[in-house]
């Protein structure tokens, strides 16, 4: 009997993924060019630029999101947050009650945490076509192990589910 070996994973928590400028132009469709988006999480900070590139006007300070949110004059909170403390930032989101797109794991809609902040509200999910693929250091990635959507907040779309 052949013996298959299985791949070595690491669930070491590592958030410095970047968003591809596609997956930016796939979720900007539901947004105003007239409005102000902040992407409060900097990884590596290409997020305005990509911005300006496709015509919005984006704050993307490398700072602190929880002490320095206040600071901005923005309509939409639009970002690839850090999946690692998801939880803190929902909860924050939640006390700021601005609309939001985050870009998240599928599975998000199942905390208990997400639930308990957002059961009755204005959510839309919105579902790509297909798995969306990130960059690391730069390097556009193929082999992203898990799907996420788009969660959107007080976006006023009429849909609680939208497929792309």
């Amino acid at each position: 009997m052949m013996s298959v070996k299985q791949p070595v994973m690491s669930y070491q928590k590592d958030d410095d993924y970047e968003t591809p400028k596609y997956i930016w132009e796939m979720i900007l469709n539901f947004v105003s060019r007239e409005k102000t988006t902040y992407d409060p999480f900097y990884c590596r900070g290409k997020t305005k630029s990509v911005m300006k590139e496709l015509g919005y006007e984006c704050i993307h300070p490398d700072e602190d999101f929880f002490t320095n949110h206040h600071k901005y004059e923005y309509d939409i909170i639009l970002s690839n947050p850090p999946f690692s403390i998801k939880k803190k930032i929902f909860d924050e989101l939640k006390k700021i009650d601005k609309p939001f797109i985050l870009i998240v794991p599928v599975s998000t809609i199942t905390k208990k945490y997400f639930k308990d902040n957002f059961k009755n509200d204005d959510i839309t999910i919105i579902i790509p076509k297909k798995r969306l693929q990130f960059m690391k250091n730069g390097e556009q990635l193929k082999d992203c192990w898990f799907d996420t959507i788009f969660m959107c907040y007080k976006m006023n779309m009429n849909k609680q589910m939208i497929y792309l």
